[in-house]
């Protein structure tokens, strides 16, 4: 049992009496049997934190009340509550959050599920560093929801997003903190045709960290946070230079989203380069990065409605730099040594991978293809399929002795659309380190309100 309810919990089941405010909800159940101890890879990664690998069972029930002033102004109070087998094998709450939307801006206060992008096709959903692997952390977010044009019917605009969470799950160093900001130029000038160029920057800091104590988190700490200054190593925070490039664990990612139309299909280009000190925000990392073609079509109940490629490389780790920032070992760092995760998962692309004791980050070298299509067959049966092929050379420090070369496979049918959905999942890995690992699935599905 959840030993404590949140209390927006407790406002939302108060609020349902009311009949002012619109209501949504669903339920949802899934079970996995695979042939190994773990289930294939695309049966648990992208699942927001609700699936693991050692995953047979899962549960969860979401419900949400929402109060619109006007078609771009509202409030809205949602919850939900989680199980799942395996590595966690307990109760938890999936989300808790209040919500609010003012024309452009948004609010959220509480732990709120992301949304999904590109029809769920991505192999990492917003960007290299921001996937849907892991459960959404507790915090405050503030960020556009659309273009914001610096003048009226202007072709110049940006979008932007600030946000601050607390890491709360068990980790090397406690309590740490996360900030995230994100930028992003929009041009419109060119008919049919939408570029835009920004910027995102993640920080793990503050924190009690085992080795030093408490790490510094004033509030002087956080406008050095803010602006990306780093302080390096002192003898007052106890850290050495050789363990922090700057106060707290930086990581980045530029990107530019290339968006057109022809006939009935909308196009984006995309493309992320990651960096995560100082040589890699100034390219010496390239071409690590993502690089991707979403398109879709605005027509539904085609055999073929969404189709995305993306090919990912992160082989070069600024490994010709001779700056003293040295090598990169993404996700690692020495200090915050749980790295890049959030409940022993991945907060980025999930291609990226623990090691077996799922502490520390043991696969970042990579190269990987990936395809995802969706549609509808026989027009009623919606469909999600993921393959992908990716090359594993292990991470700083420990390479692999042989590259592991993995095919990874993933059906998601609706074959049954009534009381309740029912979705078929069969999917499977064939790695040139292990035996093959088949997998089926089943998803029972039902909307409450």
């Amino acid at each position: 049992m959840i030993k404590k309810i949140p209390l927006l919990l407790v406002l939302f089941f108060s609020a349902v009496h009311s009949q002012e405010w619109d209501y949504s909800g669903s339920i949802k159940m899934h079970g996995i049997v695979s042939t190994d101890s773990l289930t294939p890879f695309w049966f648990h990664s992208n699942k927001r934190g609700r699936i693991d690998e050692k995953t047979n069972f899962s549960g969860y029930i979401n419900a949400a009340a929402q109060y619109t002033f006007s078609p771009d102004t509202y409030v809205q109070i949602g919850g939900g509550g989680l199980f799942q087998s395996g590595y966690t094998d307990k109760i938890q709450p999936d989300e808790y959050y209040l919500a609010f939307q003012k024309n452009w801006f948004e609010g959220v206060i509480g732990r709120k599920q992301r949304t999904e992008l590109f029809n769920g096709l991505s192999a990492t959903n917003e960007n290299m560093l921001w996937s849907l692997n892991a459960r959404p952390m507790p915090g405050v977010r503030f960020n556009t929801t659309r273009p914001v044009m610096f003048w009226r019917d202007g072709w110049l605009g940006f979008e932007g997003s600030l946000e601050e969470y607390l890491m709360d799950d068990e980790r090397y160093v406690k309590n740490t903190r996360v900030h995230h900001k994100a930028v992003k130029l929009v041009f419109t000038r060119i008919r049919n045709w939408e570029f835009s160029f920004g910027l995102q920057h993640f920080v793990q800091w503050a924190g009690t960290s085992p080795d030093h104590g408490e790490l510094p988190g004033s509030f002087n700490d956080y406008l050095k946070i803010l602006t990306g200054k780093g302080i390096g190593g002192s003898a007052e925070d106890g850290v050495s230079e050789q363990e922090i490039n700057g106060l707290g664990n930086h990581l980045g990612s530029y990107e530019i989203n290339l968006k057109t139309s022809i006939r009935n299909y909308d196009i984006e280009f995309i493309y992320n380069h990651i960096f995560e000190d100082g040589s890699g925000s100034r390219f010496v990392n390239r071409p690590d990065g993502r690089y991707g073609i979403f398109i879709s079509d605005i027509e539904n109940k085609k055999w073929v409605d969404g189709l995305m490629y993306e090919f990912y490389y992160t082989k070069n780790q600024s490994k010709n730099s001779l700056s003293t920032d040295g090598t990169d070992n993404y996700f690692n760092n020495n200090l915050y040594r749980s790295g890049w995760t959030y409940e022993s998962r991945i907060l980025g692309v999930p291609f990226i991978t623990l090691k077996d004791s799922r502490f520390r980050v043991g696969n970042s070298i990579f190269v990987a293809h990936h395809l995802g299509i969706s549609g509808t067959a026989f027009e009623d049966l919606p469909y999600k399929m993921l393959t992908s092929y990716s090359v594993n050379y292990g991470a700083k420090g420990s390479h692999y002795a042989k590259a592991e070369k993995i095919l990874s496979t993933y059906l998601d049918l609706k074959i049954l659309q009534a009381y309740m959905d029912l979705n078929v999942k069969i999917g499977g890995d064939i790695s040139s380190a292990s035996s093959p690992n088949l997998g089926v699935g089943l998803q029972l599905s039902k909307n409450l309100f």
